[in-house]
């Protein structure tokens, strides 16, 4: 059944006039809310595949956090505008983007909020135990800011379609808020119950979809199982900036190979926790390969693959 302001999902090229057949929800019971009760948020979570964690930071840091992110992406434009827009998974030329690797390099709150222990104890949780008992990884890393005008961008999983559904999770999914999300400025649109469909993704339908509104300092959170993506920003005045972080398994090959892409300077006194999530270990599910040829500023920073935390 629809459920709450369900909408279809709207493509960037097919527009008003997406003939493709509906996907109505059939999520029954209330939509997730934000909250700070983390036993309300696991069972948001098993319910309804995603939730709301509220006052994960502060609105004043939010701001501060947002501020800075403007500054940087502004910064890029005035060098080459096409390393902040135009990334393939968000074609619309209004909306801008940015490595989470750039920002780490610029900005300690960037590398604090990877090791924050609600993401890190959820990812234990959703992931489960891993062989030797090696520490999770950053899978992907980067900030989308949404600009008046901005089309919605197509529903989708943030996973590989050779991965079985039935396999379970493989990724865990936090969206930090640094503006308030609301429908109006493209809030991140969910499909709920989705994470528990047996069926493979498909883009020859329209996945109806409710938007995930949220305060700046909240984090959304989710797993590669659930339907998902970036809202229509049909706004004339409001930008929405959100930081996505995902976890995966030691096993699974991260999207940026983060030791070769931040500067080993601002590494440098950092916890053993965020160099392990980061993959400064020579070890991958017990084997060791040195790294004969990685410059001595990263080997340097390599620790051993077991989670302490």
């Amino acid at each position: 059944m629809a459920t709450g302001n369900a909408k279809r999902q709207v493509t960037h090229n097919m527009g008003a006039m997406d003939t493709r057949p509906v996907k109505h929800l059939e999520f029954d019971g209330p939509l997730p809310q934000p909250t700070k009760d983390m036993d309300q948020i696991r069972a948001d979570l098993d319910r309804a595949g995603y939730a709301i964690a509220a006052e994960v930071v502060s609105r004043d840091k939010a701001r501060e956090m947002r501020d800075f992110l403007a500054a940087e992406i502004a910064r890029e434009e005035a060098i080459d505008e096409e390393r902040v827009r135009r990334f393939y998974t968000d074609n619309d030329d209004l909306n801008r983007r940015m490595s989470g690797c750039h920002l780490m390099n610029r900005e300690r709150f960037f590398r604090d909020i990877l090791e924050h222990e609600m993401p890190l104890q959820l990812t234990r949780e959703l992931l489960g135990p891993q062989t030797l008992d090696e520490s999770y990884l950053v899978h992907s890393y980067g900030a989308n800011v949404t600009r008046p005008g901005s089309a919605q961008q197509g529903i989708h999983r943030d996973r590989s379609g050779a991965m079985p559904l039935s396999a379970g999770a493989a990724q865990t999914r936090f969206i930090w808020c640094l503006d308030d999300f609301v429908e109006a400025n493209g809030a991140t649109r969910m499909v709920p119950g989705s994470h528990r469909d047996t069926e493979p993704q498909s883009w020859a339908v329209q996945y109806e979809s409710v938007p995930a509104e949220a305060p700046a300092g909240s984090v959304l959170i989710y797993t590669d199982l659930l339907l998902h993506g970036t809202g229509a920003n049909t706004s004339t005045d409001l930008e929405r900036a959100g930081v996505i972080v995902g976890y995966c398994p030691p096993w699974w090959k991260p999207m940026i190979n983060f030791p070769m892409t931040i500067d080993p300077e601002v590494m440098k006194g950092s916890s053993k926790v965020l160099r392990q999530i980061l993959g400064y270990s020579s070890v991958s599910v017990g084997f060791d390969e040195p790294w004969t040829y990685a410059p001595d500023a990263v080997k340097d920073l390599i620790v051993p693959p077991e989670m302490e935390w």
